[in-house]
């Protein structure tokens, strides 16, 4: 192997210096020569049947040889037909965007240089010989040509290699080992370092139907970040379909790439695969799945029971009667119980007091952080300083704490009471501290911001490492998600579906329903059509009847409007006094006859439950309808400016329109 090697790299090396003479230069005799354009492309797509099967791994070589190979065969192939002028000059180019792809594993500005080199020689050699001028006089014209051979592909190659390591390997793409202040980084982080598996990931559901890689933790960088995986792709079938953790083992390449769509090609290749699914959503919809590859042995019960513990704290439903497993992370099952406690204060009670378990002999203090007045009040303490700490506020700027918020990383510290500046947790007053000598602290962060902060003193000194420094990060980060899961279910609540006075479906579930008619759109390309209707001078019939009665006119309006349509058409109120209906399958006659339907429907004469007094209703009626999905989420808009044009014709108007790529037209 060892004499076929040598004799590989000898001939490569031959063939380079043959190039480089110019001997396969094209001149302009030569040019339009149709043998050498066929013999050209017949060498480029030799080269790029070479490239094919490096990259579907059938042609396995060590080293980059292979690619070297490849770039001689575009080398001879793009010189028989022109060089510079060649109609396949860029395929240099395409070749070095190639190569600079992870999964590839070359250097695109190795092979730029390679290839400017060989091109300018070639111009040189091929040139510089013939004529009977002075070789000065014959070199000078040949310069810019050939600075010009040489730094194009260079530069592109340059630049290719640059682009790919910003993309696949930046810092956003970075393990998330790196990123320890993170919301729930902390967990995954040492669910992944505790279990051995080549990446923990977690993935998403997002509201265009795919599976997003929110986080993920690998040993490498072959993960790719900010994956979408389709709904309908193995995974995503595997754990729609199961409601438990599922293991899955994996022989072949082809289940490998099909398990494993969010690494680059050539991940995991080698021995078994193992494969821990964790799905996330309980009985109702799959909301995402967390997912751990292993190479070689499967993974323990142990490792397992961390997985599903993660997933129990993600969906926020684990059980607070669950009794801890054995094992490094059976503490995780009680702080899972503390955290998911409906009371934040008995919560940070509970979470406070096993850490002070765990970490035996020291003061766990959890500390509110005020950002508006630069405050910092110590909620919860727990051990023998405890007494000095607990309620007292001190300045944001003070201590280790200060040090904590302002640059938003962990700190650990050892003998703070030696030398001439001591430092202290919470306050530069020595007095209540002169017992502690060790400290350490990590920030909870919510939105960016450090909402709280997590203590931990010892009077021993040299006491904390970075054990205990993990199991505050993930009291943290549990904490967090905590308060981003308060925050967003009040979110949700605040946003409420439906209308409480009508019992109609509000902006936010009309938008989710346009955007499911926009797929509808795109896959059968019928017409999708919006119907808004605005109560004419509501503001004053607001006034005359009283806030009560002008309710009550609302809920009939609201009957009105929807009796007009069939079941099949999406009622919502957009507003205090508009309404829209989307229906589908609508084209323009049907979106005519349908706004002209509620016009005639919504005027009338309204007196609810005072006879005396008779109300005139009418209302405003714009129509739009589109056959365009993009244009479809526009809708709404462009309904309510077809009802202020319809406001501005009259009472009861209805104006119809249509969207198209280029825009609205106005048909009545």
């Amino acid at each position: 192997m060892r004499i076929l090697r040598i004799t590989g790299y000898t001939a490569l090396l031959v063939l380079f210096l043959v190039l480089a003479s110019g001997r396969f230069r094209s001149i302009e005799s030569y040019a339009a020569d149709p043998a050498l354009l066929l013999l050209g492309t017949c060498l480029l797509l030799l080269a790029a049947a070479l490239a094919q099967l490096t990259h579907k791994k059938i042609v396995q070589v060590k080293g980059r040889i292979v690619l070297y190979w490849i770039c001689a065969g575009l080398l001879a192939g793009v010189q028989l037909t022109g060089s510079s002028q060649s109609i396949y000059y860029s395929v240099y180019l395409l070749f070095l965007m190639w190569v600079s792809l992870p999964s590839i594993n070359g250097s695109a500005t190795e092979l730029g240089l390679v290839i400017g080199f060989t091109e300018a020689f070639s111009l040189l050699n091929a040139s510089i010989w013939t004529g009977g001028e002075p070789l000065i006089s014959r070199l000078i014209p040949l310069l810019l040509p050939a600075l010009k051979a040489l730094l194009v592909p260079f530069l592109f190659g340059l630049a290719s290699d640059w682009l790919a390591e910003r993309e696949f390997f930046s810092e956003d793409s970075a393990p998330s080992k790196e990123k320890p202040g993170g919301s729930s980084y902390p967990l995954l982080q040492i669910i992944h370092k505790n279990s051995g598996a080549d990446s923990t990931c977690l993935f998403i559901r997002s509201d265009d139907g795919f599976f997003r890689l929110a986080e993920h933790v690998a040993d490498d960088k072959t993960v790719i970040s900010r994956f979408l995986l389709p709904e309908k792709q193995r995974l995503a079938r595997i754990a729609a379909n199961s409601r438990e953790t599922v293991i899955i083992r994996a022989d072949s390449n082809e289940e490998r790439s099909e398990l494993l769509p969010h690494r680059f090609p050539g991940a995991g290749d080698g021995g078994s695969l193992w494969i821990v699914l964790c799905p996330l959503g309980g009985e109702a919809a799959l909301e995402g799945f967390l997912l751990e590859d292993f190479s070689g042995n499967k993974p323990s019960d142990s490792v397992i029971s961390d997985l599903e513990n993660l997933s129990e704290i993600l969906q926020g439903t684990c059980s607070s009667e669950a009794s801890p497993a054995g094992g490094e992370f059976s503490w995780m099952l009680k702080l899972t119980a503390a955290c998911n406690d409906r009371n934040l204060d008995k919560a940070v009670h509970g979470m406070a007091g096993i850490l002070s378990e765990l970490i035996p002999d020291s003061t766990i203090s959890i500390a509110d952080v005020d950002n508006r007045h630069d405050r910092t009040r110590v909620w919860v303490s727990r051990g023998p300083l405890a007494r000095w700490r607990r309620g007292k506020t001190f300045e944001s700027s003070a201590g280790i704490a200060g040090w904590i918020l302002k640059n938003r990383v962990p700190c650990r510290r050892s003998r703070i009471r030696s030398g001439g500046n001591s430092v202290n947790a919470f306050s530069p007053d020595s007095g209540i501290h002169d017992k502690a000598g060790s400290c350490m602290g990590v920030p909870v962060i919510r939105e960016e911001e450090v909402i709280a902060l997590i203590m931990a003193e010892h009077e021993d000194d040299n006491t904390f490492m970075q054990y205990h420094e993990e199991l505050l990060l993930a009291v943290a980060g549990m904490f967090s998600m905590r308060e981003e899961l308060a925050g967003t279910r009040q979110k949700l609540r605040s946003i409420s579906g439906r209308d409480t006075l009508t019992g109609l479906p509000r902006v936010t579930l009309l938008d989710r329903h346009l955007h499911q008619m926009a797929k509808e759109v795109q896959t059968y390309g019928w017409y999708v059509g919006l119907i808004v209707a605005d109560i004419d001078g509501f503001g004053a019939i607001n006034q005359m009847l009283g806030y009560s009665e002008a309710d009550r006119l609302l809920k009939d309006v609201a009957e009105r409007f929807g009796s007009c349509f069939s079941k099949d058409v999406f009622i919502a109120r957009t507003g205090p006094d508009s309404f829209a209906a989307c229906i589908p399958k609508a084209g323009k006659a049907v979106v005519e006859a349908m706004g002209q339907k509620a016009a005639d429907a919504l005027s009338y004469r309204y007196s609810g439950k005072m006879p005396d007094l008779i109300v005139p209703v009418s209302a405003s009626i714009g129509c739009v309808y589109t056959h365009v999905n993009r244009k479809v989420l526009l809708l709404t808009g462009e309904a309510e400016k077809a009802v202020s044009d319809a406001r501005k014709a009259g009472p009861g108007t209805c104006v119809v329109r249509k969207i198209d790529l280029s825009g609205w037209k106005k048909n009545r």
